[in-house]
This record gives structure tokens, sequence and C-alpha cells, in this order.
């Protein structure tokens, strides 16, 4: 360790470490003494960045731990924003660009695209970027958009185009905020959201009772809670107030939602009732937003963190409440490296700081109502009745997206000047494309799975959901060459071009992947389908999240039983869920006379009949009682083991091996399969589903697996990836 580096070098700061001829980020997890034998390289500088905070650390650990993904994986979780960037770019990073002012700009602007040389129209482009960001930029930002590099814009800078400032980002321009909303009046509150609100500030009480006079929580004080409410019953208000009481404790809340079209409302109810000091934290922000957002946090002047699954790692320095809103929904787990579920890692962090922790649904996972404390809000806060639910068997209706049932409701809702949401969980616009003749489907050659028909204006194409594959839809069957070849299923393209027919007059908005890809794309969408007059929300599970919307006097689902045609032991939960989701986007004020029409092939499923008469309890109560019985969740855990790789035999003969290995490493783990995968961007696939009692049995015969040195023969030419508790089977 070099002597001017060692006061520097603590937990949690971050180093550069060279390796060959290139500086790698590093992170100091601690100061002990090497026993390593060789040659060990020295630590080559400090990076000017934040300090990571020793509980994030921690969690880090515990997360690499729990996943069985590497550290330093999990250690990028918790880096500060811009962390690897500073590493290359240096102090330039913190820079921000601006377009000069006064006398001689224009001049300035025309000699530079026209006069000096410009190899590759750089400097034309950073003058296009800055002038439709309003003349200024975050260095980071510029670089990207632009396609340009530092030096260029040095040499912009000497030329007196543009001027270089160190002066940081201020966080009251982040473009995600808005203008501030004015400020709310707090509604008196039912008897029952004040029973919530009294047992969870009890527990935030204790918690702020066991701080230490350090801002360090007591480790193991925390409580877990669940807050069961139906849809409407007014569990945002009950967060509102235990927010506000943990502020009042000088403690830091963090609020989760599993999808960030879910922020700009609740981040609109916040502001109002707690002022500016929240902060917005998920993968939507620019660079410098989450730069400037980190900031807010880490010192505190934003003790509310709002966001995603990445922000239940946002450093909140005196952690008091957590809060997991819609705490069923899947999109809280990761599906890359590390594979971490975000509900999990706020248990994990509430329980270690000493906080409250209070997850919140209207249909709960079986595994939170099994294990919680629950807290229950049985009516909606104004007193309006739970939308009735109308089951159609589709099985009687003529061939259409939309029944007959549905088609009037809409048509009479439009009459009315109100507001209807349709889900059809299937983006683009058909689900395929085959022939009739032959029976040849449009697959993906690389991913074996069937394509799906989008349609732009005028123009069809081929898409892969899986890899992003697009090509021309054919004209004749590649197999037989017959002319016979035609879509089969409706996606939500195709939804929207029935509904049009259907009520002319009626604004349509579609909001699903495709349309939401945009950044900002759901915040217009949304706000387009708020504006007064009758209108039709219409995509995938998005419009089922959490949305408190005007007017919205009925609410359809498209082939609501479609989940229970997966070979997945969750499948009746997601479908029970859906449909109650859904129903509660209707009817949420008082006096709205509602209707939600459920379409199914199979309307007398157990999933559907009690989701039409929004019986959660007996749904939950009969879900955990049959799992018991097979050992799943919540009475066991699972584990996957993905083989991927090009050469289809040696996958199969790795994963043959390594599922073989398991069933020996503990025989009280079941080990089945494995069991074959479609391919993926062109490689293989084979799964290996394992299930014990304990989640600890089956990583500690994974770790052991994995990590010895005489397993499948060197499994060269494979990857091996490692799923704890998969939400897919």
């Amino acid at each position: 360790m070099p002597a001017h580096l060692d006061a520097r070098v603590v937990p949690g700061a971050l180093v550069a470490v060279r390796l060959g001829r290139r500086a790698v980020l590093g992170v100091v997890v601690g100061r002990d003494a090497p026993t390593h034998e060789g040659r060990l390289q020295p630590v080559a500088g400090v990076v000017d960045a934040p300090v990571v905070p020793p509980d994030l650390i921690a969690l880090a650990r515990w997360v690499a731990g729990r996943t069985l993904a590497p550290l330093g994986a999990c250690l990028r979780l918790v880096l500060p924003p811009g962390a690897e960037g500073a590493l290359r770019r240096g102090p330039e990073g913190t820079w921000r660009l601006g377009a000069p002012t006064g006398q001689g700009r224009e001049q300035l602007v025309a000699r530079a695209v026209d006069g000096a040389p410009d190899p590759g129209g750089r400097r034309g482009a950073v003058l296009a970027e800055l002038r439709s960001a309003g003349g200024t930029l975050p260095a980071a930002d510029l670089v990207r958009v632009a396609g340009t590099t530092m030096p260029t814009l040095r040499r912009m800078a000497e030329d007196g185009v543009i001027t270089l400032d160190a002066e940081r980002a201020d966080a009251s321009g982040l473009s995600w905020f808005g203008p501030p909303p004015e400020a709310d009046v707090p509604p008196e509150l039912t008897p029952e959201q004040q029973a919530a609100v009294d047992r969870i500030t009890a527990h935030l009480g204790a918690a702020a009772g066991q701080s230490g006079g350090g801002g360090e929580e007591t480790e193991g004080a925390g409580e877990a809670l669940l807050l069961h409410g139906v849809t409407g019953s007014g569990k945002t208000e009950v967060y509102l107030r235990a927010i506000a009481r943990a502020r009042e404790l000088g403690l830091g809340s963090l609020v989760l939602v599993p999808e960030i079209a879910l922020t700009p409302q609740f981040l609109g109810r916040l502001r109002a009732r707690l002022g500016e000091r929240v902060a917005v934290w998920h993968s939507a922000l620019a660079p410098s937003e989450r730069a400037a957002e980190y900031r807010r946090i880490a010192s505190g002047e934003a003790d509310v963190v709002l966001g995603a699954r990445s922000a239940v790692f946002a450093p909140i320095p005196r952690i008091g409440l957590v809060v997991v809103d819609e705490e069923h929904d899947s999109s809280y787990k990761q599906d890359a490296t590390p594979r971490y579920d975000a509900r999990q890692v706020a248990y994990r962090r509430a329980i270690d700081s000493g906080a409250v922790l209070v997850y919140g649904s209207a249909t709960p996972r079986p595994e939170a109502w099994h294990a919680l404390e629950r807290i229950t809000l049985a009516t909606r806060a104004d007193g309006a009745d739970m939308p009735p639910i109308n089951v159609v068997d589709m099985r009687t209706q003529p061939a259409g997206p939309v029944s007959r049932p549905l088609a009037k409701a809409l048509q009479e809702a439009g009459e009315r000047g109100e507001k209807a949401i349709i889900l059809l969980n299937r983006r683009g616009f058909s689900r395929t494309t085959l022939c009739r003749s032959c029976g040849w489907i449009a697959r993906c050659p690389d991913c074996d799975v069937p394509m799906v028909l989008h349609r732009e204006g005028d123009e069809d194409r081929l898409v892969c959901h899986h890899c992003g594959l697009e090509r021309q839809p054919p004209t004749t069957c590649p197999s037989c060459r017959s002319v016979d070849v035609g879509r089969q299923g409706s996606g939500t393209q195709a939804l929207e071009d029935a509904l049009a027919r259907i009520v002319p007059d009626t604004r349509l908005v579609r909001l699903d992947a495709d349309s939401a890809a945009r950044r900002g794309g759901i915040v217009g969408l949304l706000e387009e389908f708020s504006r007064p007059g009758p209108a039709i929300l219409l995509g995938t599970q998005m419009v089922a999240k959490g949305h408190d919307l005007p007017a919205v006097t009925v609410a359809g689902i498209l082939d609501a039983d479609a989940a229970l045609q997966r070979a997945d032991f969750r499948a009746e939960e997601r479908a029970f869920s859906l449909i109650v989701q859904l129903a509660g986007r209707a009817g949420r004020r008082k006096g709205e006379q509602s209707r939600v029409v459920v379409q199914a092939w199979e309307p007398a499923a157990r999933a559907v009949q009690l989701g039409a008469r929004h019986a959660v309890a007996e749904f939950l109560d009969g879900e955990v009682q049959r799992r018991e019985s097979r050992g799943m969740p919540p009475h066991g855990h699972l584990l996957r083991v993905v083989v991927e790789g090009e050469s289809k035999l040696r996958v199969a003969e790795v994963a043959d091996e390594l599922a073989e290995a398991l069933a020996q490493a503990d025989p009280s783990i079941a080990v089945r399969g494995p069991s074959r995968l479609h391919r993926l961007r062109g490689r293989s696939r084979r799964a290996i589903l394992l299930q014990a009692r304990r989640s600890s049995s089956l990583t500690a015969a994974t770790r052991y697996v994995l990590d010895a040195p005489a397993g499948p023969a060197s499994r060269s030419g494979v990857r091996i990836g490692v799923d704890v508790d998969p939400q897919d089977t």
C-alpha cells in the first residue's frame, strides 16, 4: 500500500488497481494482513467518488451469499453512480458543458460547424444536442448522446464554441420531477386505516428507541408486517402517515414499487404531503440525475426514497421504515446475475437496520400471507362497493378478441364520457404467423420460439420477444410454398384495431413494452388517458399495477385464464391476482357505476371463480394448504440451475453430470431434470430444478458442487446460471 494513500483506503473506498495495461475499479471491503504468498499488486490510486456505506457493503455480501453470485457483481449494485466512469474519465466526469452566451455566439457556432474540420460531424452533433437540451448538458451525457469524445469537447472549448464548467447538476432541475405539486390536506382516516397506522408507528417508535446515538440501528431489531388491503382501501394513505411519523423520529424511509410506471403518481402524492425532501431512484434516470439523487440521499437532504427494484440499495443513512408496495409482483425479481429478489433484500436490510418493513398488497403472495403478521383493510376508504365481475365463457362468443358483453359495456361507458381499462397480456399484433396448409409456424431461428407479428403503420414485421430479432413476414410458406399464410391469436396492436371499430369515438391509449419504450413514454401515455373525455387504456399487465386513474368505470380482461396453461406452480396465483388487481382499477370513487368483464375459455377454473368473488382470503388459505403437501413455497424452497452453450451435446453432458452430483451432495434435496428449455440467442439450454425444505440446504449443496475442483469435466464450452427462489419454473 503506498504510504500517501494509506489514510484514504478505508472500507467502502473505491480504488484503482492496475491489471496489465489497464486500470480496473476495486471496492475496499476490509483491511487485513496479506496471506497471499505471491506478488501482490499495489493500489494505484483512490477514485474520487463517495465511500460506500458499511451497511451496503454488508448487504452486498449477503446478496452474494444468497444468490451464489460473484461478490464483485453484487458490489456493483451499491456503487455510487458513475463510479466506473470516473475511473476512466478522471475529474472531467464532474464537469458540465454549456453553449457560450453574449455577443458573437452565433458567429462562433457557425464557424465551428461550417469552417473548422469536423470529422464525422461530431461538432455539429454536439451543438445540436446542446440546443435540444436547452444549452446545458453534463459532460458524460453529452459524450454519450452526441457520439463524441472528451478531446473533441476540449478543442471546441478552446475555440470558444462551448464552455466547460465544474459546477454540479442541480437536483431541482431533474426532468423526472416536474413542477412541485400543491400541498394536500390529509383526509380523515377510516377506523381500519387508523388502526393500521397505530400498529405500524408503534413499531417505528420502538425502532427509533433502539437506534444508537451515532445513527446506527441495533441489528436484528426490525419488524415485518403485511398490510393486506382491498383495492381502493387507502394503503397509500397509511404509508404516508407512517413515513411522516418516521420523519418526526429522525428516520429515513424507503418506498419500493414494482414498476417505474408507478413512480410518477406515487411521487406526486409523496411530494404533495412531504415536500421536496423526496428522492427518486430507478434505472430510467439519466446518469446526471442518478448522481444528483445519490448525493441528496447520502447527505440526508432527501429522507424519503421512492423507486423500483434497484432503490433497495439506496444509501439512506438512518433508515427506519421500508415499504414494499404491490409486494405480490414478480417484477421485484431481477432476471440477470445477480438474480436478487428486492423483497428479500428489503427484508434483510430492514431487519439488520432495526427498521420496520411493511409489505402491501390486495393480493399478497402465499409466502407473505403465511409467514407475516397481518394488518387488514377490508373495505374501500370512501365506502365504495367492490365492482361486480361478470365472467364470460368465450366458447359461447363469436370469433374476435372482444366479447359481446364487454363491447356493450365499452359502448355505454363511451356514451357517458367515462373511461375503461382493457388487459391483454400479449403485445404485438398477433401471437404468431402460421401456414394453414401444412401447419408451419414462424419461429425465431436462434430461440426456437414463435415470433410475434407487430404492425407499425402499414408495415408488418416479425419480432422475437426473447432476443429482439426482426424479420419481414413471408407471403408464401417456406415449407410447402402455400400462399395460405395468416395470423393466429391477437396481441395488443390487433386489439387496438378491434376496439377502434367497436368504439370509434373513444380515445385509445396503448400501454405495453413497445409503446412505453421511449424515456418518459409511460408518464405521457397515462397523462393522455387521464385527459377529460371517454378513453380506453389497453395493454399488457402494466395496466393492472396499482394505478389510481380517474373516472374508470369499466375493466376487462381478455384470456384471463391463459396463465393456467403454464406448467408452473404459481399459475393459479398469477391468474387470480391479475383478475382481482385489474378489477380494482374500476369504480374507485363512491357512486360510480362500474363493471368488470372477465373473458375466459375455462370459466369454471378455481382461480377465475374465486377472483370473480374477490375471495382473497379463501384463495390464499387454499393455496397455502395445497402447496404444503407438495413442499412448495411457503413450505419449501426452490433453486434452478441452467446450463447453456453452443453445443447441444456438451450442454446435455454437463447438465446430466451436475444433476447427478447435486443429488449425491445432499440426499434431502429433490432433484428434477435436467429438462430441455428452448434455445436462446442460438444457445442450447438445460434446466435442473432443486427442491428442499430449507433454502440453506439448496445453496450449500449447489455451492459445494459448483466449487468442487473435480466437478463435471472442466465444464468448458458452457455457462452455468443459478436462480435461487425462481419466480418462473
